[in-house]
C-alpha cells in the first residue's frame, strides 16, 4: 500500500488529477476484499488493483466520468449473476466501489504526503473520505494516536472514527449525522525487528521486505549488520551489546520480534526484554531442547509461564525447512499469517 501512496504523491506533484478507487464494501466471494485500492490517471494508466477483469474495466470507464465532471462516483457489482456471467468471474459475491476524484491541488498533495509520512514511519493511519460532497467535511488523515490534520471535522465524527478498530477491516463505512464516510485503514505491513544478523536473518530480511514489512536489523557485530548484507532493510543498528536493545523504539502490536542471535545467552537476554514489551509477535529460532532450557532460566528470573505462551519457538511454519533460505520462507510465512489474523497467543508445541 505504501507504493500506491507514493504513486499518488508523485502523480499529484506532477500536477495530474487522479481517481482513487476503493473497494468500500464487499460480501461473499469477491476478487478483492474491502479496502483494496487502485489509482487511475487521466491517460488510463493504473496503479494497484481491485481484482482485474470486468470490475477493473468498469472502474476505468467510471473514472472517465469522474474526470469529465470532477465528481466522485459509486459503482456496485453483483458477481453472483449478470455481472459475473459476462466476465467469467463466478465469484458469488457483491462489491461496492467508491471512485474518489482527487484534484492535484496543494491540499491534496499535503494530505497524501501526511499519509505517506505515517506509513514510512511504520505507523497506522486512516484516510477519511466523505461519500457526499455536500457534507461540508473534506477528506482527512488520522494517525495511530488519534491526531488529525482536519480543521473542519466535528469532534463527534472524530470520536466515532477513534472507536473503530482499524485492524478489523481495511475499509469501513460509517454513518454520522445523515452523512456517510469511508474510513480506509492504511495499516503498515508491520515493523519487523530482526535481532541477530546472521545467515537466516539476511534471508528473512529480504523475503520480509518484499512482502511489505518494515525491517529493522540489530546486531552487535558491524561486520554482519551492514548495508551490503541487508540492502532492503529500512534500518540497521549496530548495538554496543544486546542489553536494552529495544530502547528508543515503540514496540507495540504492530511490532514483530524475531530473535535469531548467534548464541543461547544472547537469545535469553533478548527474549527477556521482548517479554516486557507489547509486541504483537515474538518468535525465537531454535530447537525445543534449547527453548526449554531458556524458559527454565527465565522462569527462575521471575518470568511467568503465561508470558512464555505468546512466544513462537521453534519459529516458523512446519515445512521441514533446512537451509537459511528455506527457514526464512517458513518464518516469513508465519509472519504473514500473524499479520493477517491479528494478535494471537501461541502455545507450547
Amino acid at each position: 500500500m505504501k507504493k500506491l501512496i507514493q504513486q499518488i504523491c508523485t502523480t499529484l506533484d506532477d500536477g495530474e488529477d487522479l481517481v482513487l478507487v476503493t473497494v468500500s464494501s464487499q460480501s461473499g466471494s469477491t476478487p478483492r476484499l474491502a479496502g483494496a485500492k487502485m489509482i487511475i490517471r487521466k491517460n488510463g494508466r493504473i496503479g494497484g488493483t481491485i481484482g482485474g477483469g470486468l470490475v477493473e474495466a468498469q472502474a476505468m470507464q467510471e473514472a472517465e466520468n469522474c474526470f469529465k465532471t470532477g465528481l466522485s462516483h459509486h459503482r456496485t457489482f453483483d458477481l453472483s449473476n449478470g455481472d459475473a456471467a459476462v466476465s467469467d468471474m463466478i465469484c458469488g459475491g457483491h462489491m461496492e466501489l467508491f471512485l474518489e476524484y482527487i484534484r492535484a491541488d496543494e491540499d491534496n498533495r499535503a494530505l497524501f504526503r501526511t499519509l505517506l509520512t505515517a506509513m514510512e514511519s511504520g505507523r497506522r493511519a486512516v484516510l477519511v473520505s466523505p461519500l457526499d460532497a455536500g457534507s461540508g467535511v473534506q477528506h482527512f488523515v488520522m494517525d495511530h494516536k488519534g491526531r488529525t490534520n482536519s480543521t473542519d471535522a466535528p469532534e463527534s465524527l472524530l470520536s466515532a472514527i477513534k472507536e473503530l478498530r482499524p485492524s478489523t477491516s481495511a475499509a469501513t463505512l460509517i454513518d454520522h449525522q445523515d452523512q456517510q464516510y469511508l474510513v480506509s485503514s492504511f495499516a503498515v505491513g508491520g515493523n519487523l525487528f530482526l535481532i541477530g544478523a546472521g545467515h537466516v536473518a539476511a534471508c528473512t530480511a529480504e523475503a520480509a521486505a518484499r512482502v511489505g514489512f518494515r525491517v529493522v536489523v540489530m546486531d552487535d557485530r558491524r561486520e554482519f549488520a551492514n548495508r551490503e548484507r541487508f540492502p532492503l532493510a529500512d534500518e540497521i543498528k549496530v548495538l554496543p551489546s544486546f542489553a536494552d536493545c529495544f530502547q528508543g523504539y515503540e514496540i507495540d502490536a504492530d511490532a514483530y520480534l524475531v530473535i535469531v542471535t548467534r548464541g543461547h545467552m544472547h537469545d535469553l537476554e533478548v527474549l527477556r526484554q521482548a517479554l516486557c514489551t507489547q509486541a504483537g509477535y515474538i518468535g525465537m529460532i531454535g530447537s525445543r531442547k534449547k527453548r526449554n532450557s531458556i524458559y527454565v532460566k527465565l522462569m527462575d528470573q521471575g518470568i511467568k509461564e503465561a508470558q512464555l505462551e505468546q512466544v513462537r519457538c521453534p519459529i516458523g511454519m512446519a515445512i521441514e525447512a533446512d537451509t537459511p533460505e528455506e527457514i526464512a520462507v517458513s518464518i516469513v510465512g508465519e509472519l504473514i499469517y500473524q499479520r493477517a489474523t491479528g494478535r494471537k497467543a501461541w502455545h507450547l508445541a
